[in-house]
């Protein structure tokens, strides 16, 4: 993958890793490059603080009591000292919250440590931050449990939208996936139908700037193949959240 000299290809791999949805050998690689360019270790770090204030609309989540049970059962047999001071205890409270989109952006921003000091390396990519690609950004997540369920961003000037489906168990056989914009005192508009692909591409009517620009929340509902008929969702929505302009 030439990422070099991709900005766009930066912002976004940036912007996947500071939610937290990008992971295994993808996530590995990414912080790899970023040991070796350090304006790519500064992008990641731009959106972290960029994210921050989604967290304050974070709302508590209280973990079952089973997972109690099950965190004390972990840290019994290596506990010398008491439950507070154990270090898989806290490991195990940080998986109870894993489910909420808000609290996973929260956990990345503000708790995760500070990007890795940059190793020197033979060529640095140096990119001022003023040239941050502008997009639109939106994590949709289930309604009932807040878990993250699709990504989407949009350069400002593109005639196309990055969908990524974060879970494909929302996926079901003989049906689509449909994305909707929710403008404010107006009925959903549609904005196309995803691939099947966890990565798949949706083409706008115009530039992201024209039919996003007043849209304050987007929606994904479940569709008789090929969309909606009539235009309107008639299907159970399975995920929602706020677009927000980042620039």
């Amino acid at each position: 993958m030439n990422w070099r000299g991709n900005r766009l290809l930066q912002e976004r791999l940036a912007a996947e890793y500071a939610l937290g949805t990008l992971r295994g050998r993808a996530r590995r690689r990414f912080e790899r490059w970023q040991r070796e360019d350090a304006a790519l270790s500064r992008t990641v770090a731009e959106w972290q603080e960029r994210l921050a204030p989604l967290a304050a609309g974070v709302k508590p989540v209280a973990p079952p009591a089973r997972l109690w049970r099950a965190i004390e059962e972990r840290v019994r047999p290596e506990s010398g000292g008491s439950l507070w001071d154990s270090l898989t205890f806290w490991r195990g409270i940080g998986l109870a919250a894993g489910g909420a989109a808000a609290v996973l952006i929260a956990a990345v921003a503000l708790v995760s440590p500070a990007p890795p000091v940059p190793a020197p390396a033979p060529v640095v990519v140096k990119v001022p931050s003023a040239e941050m690609a502008e997009i639109y950004l939106a994590v949709l997540s289930d309604p009932k449990t807040q878990k993250p369920l699709v990504l989407i961003t949009a350069n400002r000037r593109a005639e196309q939208m990055q969908v990524r489906t974060l879970d494909p168990s929302i996926r079901v056989s003989g049906k689509d996936l449909e994305l909707w914009a929710l403008p404010k005192g107006g009925k959903p508009a549609s904005l196309g139908v995803v691939g099947e692909a966890e990565r798949a591409t949706v083409k706008l009517a115009s530039i992201a700037e024209r039919s996003l620009g007043d849209v304050p929340a987007l929606a994904v509902s479940l569709e008789p193949k090929g969309g909606a008929p009539g235009g309107a969702p008639t299907g159970p929505v399975l995920a929602v959240g706020p677009c927000i302009k980042v620039w």
